[in-house]
C-alpha cells in the first residue's frame, strides 16, 4: 500500500461566516475582524435629568437621614441596576470622593451670592475660572451656615422681622420704597415665580427714609435697633 493510501486524511478547513477567512480558533464561529459585530451589546443606561435629581436626592436623603434604603429605592424606581446608579453618582460628583480643598476666592463666591440655588452657585464659581458639581457647593454651603448668615432677606423673612403681612412687603417692593431684586432661582409660574432677595443695606435705607410705613409696636425690636444703629446695640 502507498505512503500516499496511509495518509490520514485532512482536517476539514473552516472559514468565518461572514467573510470567509480562516478561522484561527477551533470552535470559533467568526474571525477576529468580524466577531466583535456578533458581540453581546453592552446595555446603555442613559440619564436625564429626572434620573439625575432621582439620583441627587437619594444621596442626600443617605446622607442627612442615615437613610442607607435611599439609594437602593431610587433604582428600582429609575429602573438601573445598583452599579450603574453609583457610577452616575460619580460621575455627577453625588459619590463621596476626596475633594479638593476650597479655596478662600472660592468661599468669597459663596458668601457673595449665597442667596443663590445650588445649580446658580456652581455657575458662578464656574465663570471665576472654579468647577464644583451642585452637590458639593450645596455641602459646603450648609457646613458653613451661609444662607442662614448671610446679610439678606426674603420677603417672608423680613414680613416677620417687621411685624406685617408679605404682601405689604411687596407693596415697598413694587412702589420702589424697599429695593429688592430676584434671587435666580429656577421656581416657574405655577410655583409662585421667582422669589426677591432684599439686601440689610436695603432695609437700612427703607427703614430710614420711611418710617410711616411700618408699625414700631410691631416691629422685632432687637433686630430693628440692630439694623437702625449698624449693629452697635448691645443686648
Amino acid at each position: 500500500m502507498s505512503a500516499a493510501a496511509l495518509a490520514l486524511p485532512a482536517a476539514t478547513s473552516r472559514a468565518c461566516l461572514d467573510c470567509g477567512a480562516p478561522l484561527d480558533q477551533p470552535n470559533a464561529r467568526w474571525c477576529t475582524r468580524c466577531r466583535p459585530a456578533h458581540r453581546k451589546r453592552q446595555l446603555l443606561y442613559i440619564p436625564t435629568a429626572q434620573i439625575d435629581a432621582e439620583i441627587t436626592a437619594a444621596y442626600r436623603k443617605f446622607r442627612e437621614y442615615n437613610n442607607r434604603k435611599a439609594i437602593t429605592l431610587a433604582a428600582r424606581r429609575i429602573g438601573w441596576p445598583r452599579h450603574a446608579v453609583l457610577r452616575r453618582a460619580r460621575q455627577i460628583g453625588l459619590a463621596r470622593t476626596k475633594e479638593a480643598p476650597w479655596t478662600e476666592r472660592e468661599v468669597s463666591v459663596l458668601q457673595e451670592y449665597g442667596y443663590l440655588s445650588d445649580a446658580k452657585l456652581a455657575e458662578k464659581l464656574q465663570a471665576h475660572g472654579f468647577v464644583r458639581s451642585a452637590t458639593a457647593v450645596h455641602l459646603k454651603v450648609t457646613r458653613m451656615r451661609i444662607k442662614k448668615n448671610g446679610d439678606w432677606y426674603s420677603a417672608t423673612k423680613l414680613a416677620n422681622a417687621f411685624g406685617c403681612d408679605a404682601h405689604v412687603v411687596l407693596r415697598w417692593i413694587n412702589s420702589k420704597a424697599l429695593r429688592a431684586e430676584k434671587r435666580g432661582t429656577e421656581r416657574g409660574e405655577a410655583q409662585g415665580g421667582d422669589t426677591w432677595l432684599i439686601r440689610h443695606e436695603a432695609v437700612q435705607r427703607f427703614a430710614l427714609a420711611y418710617p410711616d410705613e411700618y408699625d414700631l409696636a410691631k416691629v422685632e425690636k432687637y433686630w430693628f435697633l440692630d439694623l437702625i444703629t449698624g449693629g452697635k446695640i448691645c443686648r
